[in-house]
């Protein structure tokens, strides 16, 4: 941890290319989570599925926080530094405590309704709940560390790049279930390949133009990582779906 917050003087703070490649990687973002999400909500909206009402609440939120991540992205490029972290502080934090609350509102009131489906895997709640554990800790590092431009911005795509498995898995993640298969490799492809995609993407991008990773990037995909692997060891584990059916059933 001393490793994420210390100054670390042999790291370039600041390169020409760094606004254009923030914009790029929340552009990508943008467009792995909506590549899912709107197929999935139109799919259900057709067939007349109806959503529990914490997910409104967790739609809007996350849809909040993109857009805000995405604002305050425009301020940097316009210069307009004291705005972004007048609004940062003003905003920022209160909208992530409502996108892990409400993120956590969802998975238990939907997984519970979901319980009468023979269908269902309550199993499914490892992966839905693993992803929220670095979100959760990168975004409230990188709001504490708002003095540490170079860190801050970095652990802030980190977080979002570990939710992106939402999107991924309702976009192209059911075509690769059927390709390889529900096992320990269907289940990571299912959901994990967009995340993988931009932390390469990160790792070379901060290689190319200052020679080395940021100091913060191991630990943090090193979480990333752990929560995904740790997310699927817990659904494979025998009795943690009995386990999760009586949690939910409360």
């Amino acid at each position: 941890m001393t490793q994420w917050i210390s100054h670390d003087s042999a790291f370039r703070e600041h390169h020409a290319a760094d606004r254009d490649a923030v914009a790029v990687a929340i552009a990508l973002c943008w467009f792995m989570l909506l590549a899912g999400f709107i197929p999935d909500m139109l799919g259900n909206w057709v067939e007349g599925h109806s959503y529990v009402p914490a997910a409104h609440v967790h739609a809007a939120s996350a849809v909040g926080w993109m857009t805000l991540l995405s604002w305050q992205a425009l301020k940097v490029r316009r210069g307009q530094l004291a705005e972004h972290r007048r609004d940062g502080r003003r905003i920022g934090a209160v909208l992530a405590v409502l996108v892990i609350a409400s993120a956590f509102a969802t998975v238990w009131t939907a997984d519970h309704a979901r319980l009468a489906r023979p269908t269902f895997n309550p199993a499914f709640m490892a992966f839905q709940l693993g992803h929220l554990i670095p979100f959760t800790v990168l975004t409230a590092i990188a709001l504490v560390r708002t003095d540490r431009p170079s860190l801050h911005k970095r652990l802030l795509l980190l977080a979002v790049f570990a939710v992106l498995d939402t999107g991924w898995s309702r976009w192209l993640g059911p075509d690769t279930v059927k390709l390889v298969g529900p096992g320990w490799a269907g289940q990571m492809l299912l959901r994990y390949p967009g995340c993988w995609a931009m932390l390469v993407a990160m790792a070379a991008y901060d290689i190319g133009t200052r020679g080395r990773l940021h100091p913060a990037f191991a630990p943090a995909a090193g979480l990333i990582v752990a929560t995904q692997i740790g997310s699927a060891a817990l659904y494979f584990t025998p009795g943690w779906a009995v386990l999760a059916r009586h949690l939910l059933a409360g």
